[in-house]
């Protein structure tokens, strides 16, 4: 006769192990739910690797991380399964959304100067509605003297949106190019560079923006 625990608790050890080849677990509804100790909200389970197979077992699809992962991060999915031909996108910080990728699209690259002596708000170009940006470029074709910033943004909107004051050294004559991490939306922005001269008397760069507009 085989053996039936309906629960088991009070255990003193730190681990509880059986079988020496793995655990199986069996339920009328055919799931495993792990829980607190309370048994009032569902648990954290954490693992090497999530390996999922069909019914016979056939075939395995493995999750797992990169080996060159530097740091913990989280995804939040969607709150749906999308539409056809939809693409998963994230916010940059781990928040998944669906977002429909045009089939034909045109490419355009924008560039606005600007200098030590601009005034800020420095005036850009009107990005179309659902326009893909790929990408910012910052070129520093004159290196800055002082403590000057800039970022990229929208009039009216996140002054940052689309190039922090971080992402660009202006003291060094280089190329910075910062990706795109949101999703297009459906109407026009109007970018501006927030620029703070910081007492700069010498210096010059330009912004290039790469983005897609649908056909």
């Amino acid at each position: 006769m085989n053996p039936v625990w309906a629960k088991l608790t009070g255990t003193q050890v730190g681990k509880f192990i059986l079988g020496l080849t793995g655990v199986t677990l069996l339920n009328n509804s055919a799931n495993l739910q792990v829980k607190n100790n309370a048994n009032t909200a569902f648990a954290d389970v954490q693992a090497k690797d999530a390996v999922l197979t069909n019914n016979s077992t056939t075939y395995k699809v493995t999750l797992t991380t990169s080996g060159s992962q530097a740091a913990d991060y989280s995804l939040t999915l969607p709150v749906d399964d999308g539409s056809p031909t939809q693409v998963l996108s994230t916010d940059g910080s781990g928040v998944l959304s669906w977002i429909s990728v045009p089939t034909s699209q045109n490419w355009t690259a924008e560039t606005t100067a600007f200098a030590f002596g601009a005034s800020s708000p420095v005036t850009m170009f009107t990005l179309p509605a659902n326009a893909l940006i790929d990408k910012m470029s910052v070129y520093i074709d004159t290196a800055f003297d002082g403590t000057p910033s800039m970022s990229v943004g929208v009039n009216g909107g996140s002054a940052s949106k689309y190039v922090a004051a971080g992402d660009v050294n202006l003291l060094v004559a280089a190329r910075y190019d910062v990706p795109n991490t949101e999703v297009p939306v459906g109407t026009t922005e109007a970018l501006e560079i927030t620029y703070s001269a910081g007492g700069a008397t010498a210096g010059a760069g330009r912004v290039v923006v790469t983005y897609a507009t649908p056909i």
